[in-house]
This record gives C-alpha cells, sequence and structure tokens, in this order.
C-alpha cells in the first residue's frame, strides 16, 4: 500500500484554519515522528517541543531540523520523565498519534 502523506496540503489547511497566528506562540507537538508537520509550520512558531516515543524518529528529525526555534526529544506524552522545560503551551497539535 503506498502511504501519501498529504498532497493537497488538507492537514496544513486544517492546521492554519485551527491555528492561523502561531507567531510567537509556544506549541507542544505530542507524535511528531519525524517531522513531518513540524516543518509546515516551525519557522512561524516562536518555539516549538516536539516529542515522540520512537527515538529513530527524533533522531531524524535532529538530523535533520526544520527551521525555527524547535527543541525534540524522544518521550512518550504520559512518560513520568517528560520533564517539559516550559509548563505553559499556547498550542498543543497531536496529529496522527491518537
Amino acid at each position: 500500500m503506498t502511504i501519501r502523506r498529504d498532497p493537497e496540503g488538507l492537514e496544513v489547511l486544517a492546521l492554519d484554519a485551527m491555528l492561523p497566528n502561531l507567531v510567537g506562540r509556544r506549541v507542544l507537538e505530542v507524535g511528531c515522528g519525524d517531522g513531518r508537520l513540524t516543518r509546515r509550520y516551525a519557522r512561524r512558531a516562536g518555539w516549538v517541543h516536539a516529542i515522540d516515543p520512537d527515538p529513530s524518529s527524533i533522531a531524524a528529525l535532529v538530523a535533520d531540523p526544520p527551521e525555527g526555534n524547535v527543541t525534540a526529544r524522544a518521550a512518550g506524552f504520559l512518560d513520568d520523565n517528560l520533564d517539559l522545560p516550559e509548563p505553559v503551551f499556547d498550542a498543543i497539535i497531536f496529529s496522527w498519534s491518537l
């Protein structure tokens, strides 16, 4: 089965409709994977903290980081060691993570 990665850009349109202004906003992205979606909005956000439980996905994101202020780490949302550096976020994104 071929995996299509939103060739029509509908995911980004939906994100923009829900969060039209990310400028200066603090974003937590849960289940960021290799940064597929992170790359589409990170340069507009003030700061992105991207997490994913798969260390190899985080390694791919770190190896080819998106533009913008992005930190990434291998962690799950319910991990006891999540230890977020900033306790307050303006938005939490979890596309394809449920």
